[in-house]
């Protein structure tokens, strides 16, 4: 009887690069050094380690609206032909966070534990956490129970991918959750039997800041994203008193979806608890509840790309469905 595995799939990022003259840059022996390092790591667990690498690996800073489907995509392939254990994914910490939480909902139902892991210091560089971090993101990988949702391993903490954000550019402990995960989950749901999807949908983000203009934010959707995301004062506050405000968000949100979410740490949106919140909310605003920014681009993407529209969509922004936030607030 074969020994148990695991998938380590290496797409880019620190753990894999080496100093230059140029500075850092993907280093052309990594994959032997990866596949020793695995080795040592996976021996005494008494598991086979199957090491795949995304050609060309990418620099995190270029991940695009399509980078962590694919890497979904490539990891449902391999765990049905070979059905590891668990699943490792080092990844480059600048967008860790957003691939991450995609992730949680694209391999929510995949029956696997999936861990994501990266450094903040390359594989060969003094102090490195490269191989801390892999070894707790493998040994948590093939322990994890098989429901486990899609965490992240870094720093010596394990994290709930959907609940991630990077807070720390230097610091090897550089992410931390903003919450715990929502309770009572409701589950992905299955795709529209009517879907229509063109593609992967591009969800961009606005900051409310006192200096902000309406033509600011028309701006904002100018280049046709899919869906925006509002990263709005306390409890879901924006400048509504400017004139045009209200309407300029009334034509947005008939155009394309919009989620409210808070630029605070911790807490949420609550569009019914003052006026301006509630001003939101008539045009057409969607209430986000606690989700991260992270977590906000990636559910409503994932929806995006599955089918969903209109109400049926704005009904499963507000859901908790793997784990991502406590739900929309109610009156």
């Amino acid at each position: 009887m074969s020994a148990p595995s695991v998938l380590v799939f290496a797409t880019g990022g620190t753990i894999g690069m080496r100093a230059t003259e140029q500075g850092l840059a993907p280093d052309p022996d990594f994959p032997e050094i990866l596949e020793q390092l695995v080795g040592v790591i996976c021996a005494p667990l008494g598991i086979a380690p199957r090491i795949n690498h995304l050609l060309p690996p990418i620099d995190s800073a270029n991940a695009d609206s399509d980078t962590a489907p694919k890497i979904a995509r490539a990891i449902r392939a391999r765990v049905r032909t070979h059905r590891p254990r668990g699943v490792v994914i080092l990844h480059g910490t600048d967008t860790l966070a957003y691939t991450a939480a995609r992730l949680a909902f694209e391999l929510g139902d995949l029956g696997v534990p999936v861990v994501v892991t990266g450094s903040q210091l390359a594989h060969g560089a003094a102090g490195t956490d490269a191989r801390d971090n892999l070894t707790l993101a493998i040994r948590a990988a093939v322990k994890a129970a098989p429901g486990s949702p899609v965490a992240i391993a870094f720093g010596g903490a394990l994290l709930p991918a959907v609940r991630a954000t990077k807070h720390d550019s230097r610091a090897l402990t550089a992410f931390r959750a903003e919450a715990p995960l929502g309770a009572d989950p409701a589950g992905l749901p299955a795709p529209p039997a009517d879907a229509i999807v063109s593609g992967p949908a591009r969800i961009l983000t606005f900051r409310f800041v006192p200096g902000v203009t309406v033509d600011a934010v028309r701006a904002a959707v100018g280049g046709r994203p899919d869906g925006l995301v509002l990263e709005c004062y306390g409890s879901g506050n924006a400048p509504m008193a400017r004139l045009g405000m209200p309407a300029a968000l009334r034509e947005i949100c008939a155009a394309l979806p919009v989620i409210a979410i808070t630029q605070c740490a911790t807490g949420g949106v609550d569009l019914a608890r003052y006026a301006v919140g509630q001003e939101l909310a008539g045009a057409g605003v969607i209430d986000g509840s606690d989700l991260t920014v992270e977590a906000a681009i990636a559910k409503l993407g994932y929806l995006l790309d599955r089918g969903f529209r209109g109400a049926e969509l704005r009904q499963l922004v507000e859901r908790n469905l793997v784990g991502e936030c406590a739900g929309a607030a109610r009156p």
